[in-house]
């Protein structure tokens, strides 16, 4: 399983597009509550609920030796191969400079390795986000679920966690990017 080491740049959707789906000025909204709260929230639903990377991140995963050359990527949405390591025995690790090359397809991305995978465990690190350009129902989806997270925020916002929002048929907007299941 990847785990995420960082987001990079700015959030998918800001204060002022959940404002103008709310059909609010950004003032009359309590900022913390959108910047701190709902946003993070719904992207966190988003990416939970699709196991692509909604918002620009770093992540990095371990493939046992089983895992051929042309295996998915854990998260969607992988764009870039930052970094591809042999773990040692000993736990430290070593680069690795052999050819490779990522596949990106709709929902998942392949590494292969034209000269066939490295032996031993490897530690692969990558940058996975979704492109608004290719899916703006992604970005539809975030900011309906925003705006109805505000406009219940009694009841579907406790301190600085958002619920479950209930699910409905915007949930086909996420569709796109979902990463199917694995066994």
């Amino acid at each position: 399983m990847a785990r995420r080491i960082a987001y990079q740049g700015d959030p998918v959707i800001t204060l002022d597009d959940v404002a103008l789906q709310c059909r609010v000025e950004p003032e009359d909204l309590q900022r913390e509550l959108i910047e701190q709260v709902i946003i993070p929230g719904v992207t966190a639903q988003a990416e939970q609920r699709t196991g692509a990377a909604i918002r620009q991140a770093e992540y990095e995963e371990e493939w046992p030796e089983s895992y051929g050359s042309g295996h998915a990527l854990d998260v969607g949405q992988a764009s870039e191969v930052l970094s591809v390591k042999r773990v040692l025995g000993d736990g430290t690790t070593e680069d690795l400079t052999d050819p490779r090359r990522l596949e990106r397809g709709q929902r998942e991305s392949f590494l292969h390795f034209p000269n066939g995978r490295p032996a031993g465990v490897l530690r692969i690190r990558y940058k996975a986000g979704y492109d608004p350009a290719a899916y703006p129902g992604v970005k539809l989806w975030l900011l309906m679920s925003a705006a109805t997270a505000h406009e219940y925020r009694e009841t579907l916002i406790t301190g600085t966690i958002l619920a479950e929002l209930p699910s409905r048929f915007t949930d086909s907007l996420l569709a796109e990017i979902e990463v199917p299941p694995r066994f």
